[in-house]
């Protein structure tokens, strides 16, 4: 039987991204697992408004969302724990200019470069609908056609409430491809 546990969003795990925006002429970057698709060309990442780079998506209205893999994910961890209002997080990564403007981390395998099309407030969070505008992916995480291999790219996952970090896991079939889905 079912149990009601209370009201949280509970739809966890979800990939943990690396944020980042420029603020005062220096990258800040900030971890966010609070992100979803909302269309093809548009994505929604919620942060709390207390976060320091919030300022710097707010103001240049570009930012950059990047996928964080286990090697980057002891750097990605400080970036989440530490607060740009007390410390310079411009140096926890080597990074690159996008084409908006945004800081692109050069060691995440996969990078959205956005631009800030509106910010949907709640009293304690920036809800960014970003619009996608370019994605930077290495070489060697793409498939032969030139997609994202998400089984190279291993993007570490999220999970609320417990604060835990995932490995994600393999193939388990293709979309459409499993008996109960054949019409």
């Amino acid at each position: 039987m079912k149990k009601n546990i209370g009201a949280f969003p509970a739809l966890y795990p979800t990939p943990l991204t690396l944020v980042g925006a420029m603020v005062d002429g220096k990258p800040s970057w900030m971890t966010v697992a609070h992100v979803g698709v909302i269309g093809h060309d548009r994505i929604l990442i919620s942060c709390a408004k207390i976060h320091y780079t919030n300022k710097g998506i707010r103001r240049h209205g570009v930012v950059s969302v990047s996928l964080v893999d286990e090697a980057m994910l002891p750097k990605a961890d400080c970036a989440g724990s530490v607060s740009g209002h007390r410390e310079d997080k411009s140096r926890l990564f080597d990074w690159t200019v996008g084409e908006t403007g945004a800081p692109i981390p050069t060691a995440s395998p996969l990078t959205l470069e956005c631009r800030v099309v509106d910010n949907y407030e709640t009293e304690t969070f920036d809800n960014f609908i970003l619009e996608i505008k370019a994605v930077w992916a290495e070489e060697g995480v793409l498939t032969a056609d030139g997609k994202p291999d998400y089984e190279k790219i291993a993007p570490v996952l999220f999970e609320f409430p417990t604060y835990t970090y995932l490995r994600t896991g393999k193939r388990l079939g293709k979309c459409l491809s499993f008996a109960g889905t054949k019409r």
